[in-house]
C-alpha cells in the first residue's frame, strides 16, 4: 500500500497520520491500553520499516474489517478495537483520504502495529537479524513456524507444506534481499496458450500478482516473484505472513486450471 500512501505525501503524511493516531487513542481513556507498553518512536520507526511485508488484499478482502492478532493476553475487546478503527478513519477522512483508499490504510497501519505491540510481549526474539540472515537460518525459522522448508541444491528455501501452495526463497546476499517466488509447472511444455489463458483467469482475481509464462521445449510454468529487503533486521511474524498471504495468491492460477494443464505440487 506503499504507492497509496506515496499519492498523498508519502512519508511525511505517513508519520503524521500514526502521530495523530497515536496521540488520539492515548487521550481516550477507554482505549489508551491499545498502545500501553508500545513506545512511540518504535511504533513510528516500524512502520517506516516494516511496510514492505504488508501483502496486499483483494478487493473483497479490503471489504472485512482489520483484526487483531496480537498475542490473546495483550488484545483489547471488540469494542475497543473497533473505536481504534474508527478513530484512525475518521483522521483519514480528515486528511482527505479518498473513501476507496481508506481500508487499505488502515489495514496496512493497524497490522504493523499488531506486530509492534506483539514485541511488547515477547518472550524470545522474533527478530531475524541482517547478519544472521540465509538460507539455513530462514529454513529454520519457517520450520519453528509451522512450515516444512529445506533447502535446495541451488540454494533456494523451498517451503514444501504450511502454506496454501509450495513456494520458493531465494536470497541474494551481495543485495540483500529474500524474494518469494512460486512456480506452477506444465504437465506438457507445448502448452503455453492455455498456461496463458490460466494466468489471465487468476489475475482477474488477484490483480496485484505481476504473473509471468517461461516455456521452452523441456520445461514450462507460471510464476511470480515478491522481492523484499533484509538490510534491515526482518520481523519473523510480518515475513511468515507475507509468505503465507503470498502463497494463497498465487495458488488463484490452481483454482484457474480447471483441466489440471500444471501440475498441483499441493497434492
Amino acid at each position: 500500500m506503499l504507492s497509496l500512501i506515496n499519492k498523498y505525501g508519502g512519508q511525511r503524511f505517513h508519520k503524521k497520520l500514526v502521530t495523530d493516531f497515536y496521540e488520539a487513542v492515548t487521550a481516550q481513556r477507554a482505549m489508551r491500553h491499545y498502545f500501553f507498553n508500545v513506545p512511540f518512536d518504535k511504533l513510528l520507526d516500524q512502520q517506516m520499516e516494516y511496510g514492505q511485508f504488508i501483502f496486499p488484499k483483494t478487493e473483497r478482502g479490503y471489504r472485512e474489517p482489520p483484526m487483531q492478532w496480537a498475542p490473546n493476553d495483550i488484545r483489547v475487546s471488540p469494542n475497543v478495537f473497533d473505536e481504534v478503527v474508527i478513530t484512525l478513519e475518521n483522521l483519514m477522512l480528515k486528511s482527505k483520504v479518498e473513501r476507496d483508499h481508506i481500508s487499505p490504510i488502515i489495514w496496512q497501519i493497524l497490522d504493523l502495529c499488531e506486530e509492534t505491540r506483539s514485541q511488547t510481549v515477547d518472550t524470545k526474539s522474533m527478530i531475524l537479524k541482517t547478519v544472521e540472515f540465509n538460507a539455513e537460518s530462514v529454513k529454520e525459522m519457517y520450520s519453528k513456524n509451522k512450515a516444512d522448508a529445506r533447502v535446495e541444491k541451488n540454494g533456494e528455501v523451498f517451503i514444501t507444506k504450511g502454506t496454501t501452495y509450495p513456494i520458493w526463497n531465494t536470497i541474494k546476499p551481495v543485495d540483500k534481499t529474500i524474494t518469494l517466488v512460486g512456480r506452477a509447472f506444465a504437465n506438457d511444455p507445448g502448452r503455453v496458450q492455455e498456461m496463458n489463458e490460466i494466468k489471465e483467469k487468476a489475475f482477474q482475481k488477484v490483480n496485484f500478482m505481476d504473473f509471468k509464462t517461461y516455456s521452452s521445449e523441456k520445461v514450462s510454468f507460471i510464476y511470480c516473484e515478491r522481492k523484499l529487503s533484509y538490510a534491515l533486521d526482518v520481523p519473523v511474524r510480518l515475513l511468515m505472513k507475507c509468505a503465507r498471504e503470498f502463497s494463497t495468491a498465487f495458488n488463484e492460477v490452481l483454482v484457474a486450471d480447471k483441466d489440471q494443464v500444471l501440475k498441483n505440487l499441493a497434492r
